[in-house]
């Protein structure tokens, strides 16, 4: 008959087990966003990495679209403007760095990751997938 102490000991060694397998897997660049989580170094480097990916790949859509037959002067120049603003907006992704270290001889001492940095690299991450998806709209356009 189960009482509650052999529930409990069941339980903790289930927990332990699934603990313990979720500590051996070996986190990729492949599946780093499935384990994001309390803003540490792991964090900052995948969204970084991530990021520039996406420039790459960013990059690479925007030069085809510009290269694509039927394209006008006054688009491209409208997709260069729209390059241009994501710099911008994502440029400014470290103001929660600037808010936090105002000066920037305060920044420039610093010598490891906060989670002022992670909250850059998160925004920045946003910015550039939601570009990304939006190029690849852009291009599903000029496909047809």
């Amino acid at each position: 008959m189960l009482n509650k102490y052999s529930i409990l000991v069941a339980l903790v060694i289930f927990l332990m087990g699934s603990s313990q397998a979720y500590a051996d897997e070996i986190i990729t660049y492949e599946n780093c966003m499935q384990h994001l989580g309390g803003g540490g170094f792991g964090d900052f480097d995948c969204y970084e990495m991530h990021v520039r990916n996406l420039r790459s790949d960013n990059t690479k859509i925007a030069n085809s679209l510009k290269s694509a037959g039927g394209i006008t002067v006054a688009n491209k120049r409208a997709l260069d403007a729209y390059m241009r603003a994501q710099d911008d907006v994502a440029s400014a992704c470290n103001l929660a760095i600037n808010l936090e270290y105002p000066s920037a001889k305060e920044r420039a001492k610093r010598d490891h990751i906060e989670l002022y940095d992670v909250m850059a690299a998160r925004c920045r991450y946003t910015i550039r997938k939601q570009e990304n998806d939006f190029l690849h709209d852009l291009r599903s356009i000029t496909n047809n």
